[in-house]
């Protein structure tokens, strides 16, 4: 048994299994740079066993193999490839954390140059640190630390967690259902080419809110079995309503790249819909 666990080829063999791990950990460093990372509730408990459970497999084979060429690039690379993971999906912790623990794990582990390992340590560590305090002032300078869209739609409001905003809107729920569904339960919001929708979303922020019209790309999100990738950084502000609580009568689509809305004096104005460039930086707040 021991000759096997010690065969130099069996270890190569394992050491380049382990680059399916840095793989995956790409594929969603990826993902969630170009879109935002959603689990899915009902699969929630399934993903995180699963995650949990291979990343404490990789572990184990890169523990196994620390003295292979490999797996100590894998050690070295790993710690900025999670820094990464981790401001594209700050909140979401299940998808962090245990890739966290495994690139210190093999950091420290594996048989790299001593001196190596406390440059680069030192080097990860004032990253990590200064990096994320620098996304933390960027947020609170361009997107607002305290600031929190709801969508206004039956759905969403029916989540206890918005149960705040929907206190606000629980009068004109009507008005709501009528701006977004048709009598028969068709979805309104979307353009007549299926490649747009409008939503209307209760802004909350430090002063007293707003009601904002949005305009956003329709049928670009992926869904898996275990998440679901939603497009993010392109959005289109239509109109700004002002105090929350009431909602236009009116919204509809003239054509495919023109929305009729009701404005807050009352008077009906149609809106060109022109859609900006993708904000891949919106992860730092920069609007």
């Amino acid at each position: 048994m021991q000759e096997t666990i010690d065969n130099v080829w069996l270890k190569r063999i394992l050491a380049l299994i382990n680059l399916i791990y840095v793989f995956v950990i790409g594929i969603f460093t990826y993902a969630s740079f170009l879109y935002t990372l959603e689990l899915k509730e009902e699969t929630y408990l399934g993903f995180a066993v699963a995650y949990i459970v291979v990343s404490i497999l990789f572990m184990v084979l890169m523990i196994l193999t620390r003295h292979n060429l490999v797996t100590r690039i894998i050690g070295i690379l790993l710690p900025p490839l999670v820094f990464l993971l981790t401001i594209f999906n700050l909140g979401n912790w299940l998808l962090i954390i245990p890739a966290f623990v495994v690139a210190v794990v093999v950091f420290f582990v594996c048989s790299n140059n001593a001196t190596l390992k406390v440059i680069l340590g030192t080097i990860y560590l004032l990253v990590y640190v200064l990096g994320l305090i620098l996304v933390f002032v960027l947020n609170f300078l361009f997107g607002g630390s305290n600031t929190v869209e709801t969508m206004l739609d039956a759905e969403t409001l029916s989540d206890p967690d918005n149960a705040a905003v929907y206190e606000i809107y629980a009068d004109v729920m009507d008005d709501i259902n009528s701006v977004n569904y048709t009598e028969d339960g068709e979805d309104k919001r979307i353009s007549p080419d299926g490649t747009k929708m409008y939503y209307l979303a209760d802004v909350q922020d430090n002063n007293t809110g707003n009601l904002v019209l949005y305009v956003i790309p329709y049928g670009n999100d992926k869904d898996f079995q275990f998440f679901t990738l939603k497009e993010k950084g392109v959005r289109y502000t239509v109109y700004r309503f002002g105090s929350r609580g009431a909602v236009p009568l009116e919204i509809a689509w003239v054509d495919n790249d023109t929305l009729k809305y009701q404005r807050r004096d009352g008077k009906v104005e149609e809106s060109t819909i022109i859609m900006p460039e993708k904000n891949y930086f919106e992860f730092l707040g920069i609007n």
